[in-house]
């Protein structure tokens, strides 16, 4: 007969209106649900202080609702040394600003425009897995004023999996101009060592 162990280690935290629930899933194994009033870059930020952690991010599910108002389910692998999973304000990181300033390697993607969100730009994209990659993308981004108000991250043997909606402040569509810049960002991310 095998034996089945279940870790159910769950902590909880509220930051004002903002929460978030980590879960322990297996040794070095992590689900976070998090939620609340977020604004800008606050994906960029969280991403930038868990990679500084030793923090990988699987995968991600998350949507802005409403307004600032966003629902977002991330899976995390700790890595080597890392801080304890169970143990982050999830929404005071994502509210602080990172200074991360990793750059980032994109195998391919496509930018494509998009009727989602009353216009947006549908950002796919193929990457080698790396520590931080997503917030150094999506720090790159919001410098040019776009910022995700969904996104779907997925990592798979090494390689990430990524679909992301962007619209530029205030969830207003982005302009041709704002296109055009992250293009560029995007095409000189090709090829490039991290």
């Amino acid at each position: 007969m095998t034996r089945i162990s279940h870790i159910d280690t769950t902590a909880f935290t509220r930051r004002g209106e903002a929460w978030s629930e980590v879960t322990e899933l297996a040794p070095s194994s992590y689900r976070v649900r998090l939620g609340g009033a977020f604004r800008g870059a606050w994906l960029a930020h969280l991403g930038g202080h868990l990679a500084a952690r030793q923090i990988s991010i699987d995968h991600i599910h998350a949507r802005c609702e409403s307004g600032d108002i966003w629902i977002a389910e991330l899976h995390l692998l700790s890595i080597g040394d890392a801080t304890d999973p169970l143990g982050i304000d999830y929404a005071a990181l994502a509210q602080a600003e990172s200074s991360s300033r990793a750059a980032f390697e994109l195998t391919s993607y496509r930018l494509l425009d998009s009727r989602d969100y009353g216009g947006s730009l549908m950002l796919t994209l193929e990457a080698p897995d790396s520590l931080g990659l997503l917030g150094a993308l999506l720090r790159s981004l919001s410098e040019l004023g776009l910022f995700p108000v969904e996104l779907h991250i997925e990592t798979k043997d090494g390689r990430a999996y990524d679909s992301l909606w962007l619209a530029a402040e205030g969830r207003t569509p982005p302009s041709t101009a704002l296109r055009a810049a992250a293009l560029a960002v995007l095409e000189r991310s090709l090829g490039v060592s991290a």
